[in-house]
């Protein structure tokens, strides 16, 4: 086996964990860790005997032999994440008139139009320096009223919001385990819907280390009927509530209602983090979970990391 065809396993095992099959096109978008134009996988895809025996082909879906299932189910998904993304639109449309919000994503499922019925929808925030815990009131009070904070098992079509960073923190390598696909893939799959700043490509150059393990990748641009413009609102709100005396109170408030779980996880590792240019609140943190089914589906293809 070639790197270019292991690396090709692994793009496509990656994605598997997620019963999510690719496209050629797909596939070299997102190969792990080989460098290749597209015309060299989609040749490797077309006459590799080693990649035909290990990948089922359907419906212009690639995935690992006897998965064909999943074909149909990621048809289904999309059908779905169309529908959670309107309502996304036009939660995001209401939530960027609070202050100091510089930019918002659609992240992990929903980041790749992947979405369960029953799922709920995450959030990726980047706020103006030293107001991340008034965002964070604001936003999380501003779902609360309108109901739609997840709740134990009530989640579908509610709001995660629970990752924020300030716009002079966009490098997020430190946040990464010693073998970490997911965050990997997750940061490289944001949907960017508001970024009146042009914030994308500073994060995406503050993260150039993503293309040692995806070479391909590039940011995903806003698509036109997506994006969401400013709001007049957001910047009366900051002058009403731009102090840093108001931003202590936001942070008091918040840690004093902060779940036990997460006061007890703070700060031990990268699952919860709290501080003034960080606030991840991760206590479900699946990332070893899915390195391990990384790990298996490679094993089982002869591959390792």
């Amino acid at each position: 086996m070639n790197p270019l065809e292991a690396a090709i396993l692994k793009t496509v095992a990656y994605f598997d964990i997620f019963s999510f099959p690719l496209t050629s096109w797909e596939i070299w978008k997102w190969l792990f860790g080989n460098k290749a134009n597209f015309l060299e996988v989609n040749k490797a895809l077309e006459e590799s005997g080693i990649l035909k025996n290990k990948l089922g082909f359907g419906n212009g879906f690639y995935f690992l032999a006897g998965r064909q299932e999943n074909v149909s189910l990621r048809q289904e998904r999309y059908e779905l994440a169309l529908n959670k993304f309107k309502k996304t639109i036009n939660f995001i449309k209401r939530l960027v008139r609070l202050p100091f919000i510089n930019f918002v994503a659609v992240c992990n499922t929903l980041g790749l139009m992947n979405a369960r019925d029953e799922s709920d929808i995450d959030l990726f925030v980047i706020v103006k320096p030293k107001h991340i815990w008034t965002v964070r009131l604001l936003a999380a009070g501003y779902a609360q009223l309108r109901k739609l904070r997840p709740v134990g098992q009530n989640r579908k079509n509610k709001f995660c919001l629970s990752f924020y960073i300030t716009d002079d923190a966009l490098n997020l390598q430190n946040l990464l385990y010693p073998q970490d696909p997911y965050f990997i893939y997750w940061l490289a799959t944001l949907i960017p819907v508001y970024d009146p700043n042009n914030l994308k490509q500073k994060l995406w150059q503050e993260n150039m280390w993503l293309q040692k393990f995806l070479p391909n990748a590039e940011f995903r641009e806003i698509s036109v009927q997506r994006e969401i413009q400013s709001s007049s609102l957001s910047k009366f709100l900051e002058k009403i509530v731009g102090s840093q005396g108001f931003e202590k109170f936001a942070e008091k408030v918040e840690k004093k209602w902060l779940p036990e779980n997460l006061k007890k996880l703070a700060n031990q590792d990268t699952r919860v983090v709290l501080n003034e240019r960080i606030l991840k609140f991760h206590d479900n943190d699946r990332r070893l979970e899915f390195a391990k089914a990384f790990d298996s589906r490679l094993v089982n293809l002869g591959l390792n990391l």
